[in-house]
């Protein structure tokens, strides 16, 4: 399990947005609650009125995980450079579902705060790396 400071966070936010200012992106998708965080303080940085919440949530049934949204989730009509973000990825099912739903014809790029060590997903942009050992993350905005 990893705990991560206020300190750590805002450590790791400015990292971000200093690695991707020299790109242009025209929307942000946020993989919520915690992505929603992120991609508001990069568009505020990056010069981007709003974001894209989508909230994905992981389902447990006969022993298989699904993933489904919840809640209005419309990113087909987005356009250009999209920029997905997350807080944490542990395997890549979350940001590979959202990035599915996107248009086929729209140039992503991808971002974690946090990435597990070994994970099938590469994202683009990538705060810090965490080990197997520490697939748990609490936020500090996580409740206790």
């Amino acid at each position: 399990m990893k705990f991560v400071t206020w300190s750590e966070y805002t450590d790791l936010l400015k990292r971000l947005s200093e690695a991707v200012r020299a790109q242009t992106f025209d929307d942000i998708v946020a993989i919520g609650r915690g992505g929603s965080i992120i991609a508001a303080y990069l568009g505020s940085k990056l010069g981007i009125p709003t974001f894209v919440p989508i909230f994905v949530r992981h389902i447990r049934e006969e022993g298989e995980v699904k993933l489904t949204t919840h809640g209005k989730c419309d990113v087909t009509s987005l356009t250009g450079r999209i920029l997905v973000v997350d807080d944490s990825l542990i395997r890549g099912r979350a940001m590979q579902f959202t990035l599915d739903m996107l248009p086929k014809n729209v140039s992503v790029k991808t971002l974690v705060m946090y990435c597990c060590e070994g994970s099938q997903f590469r994202p683009d942009f990538v705060g810090a790396y965490v080990g197997k050992n520490e697939q748990e993350i609490v936020f500090p905005y996580d409740p206790p």
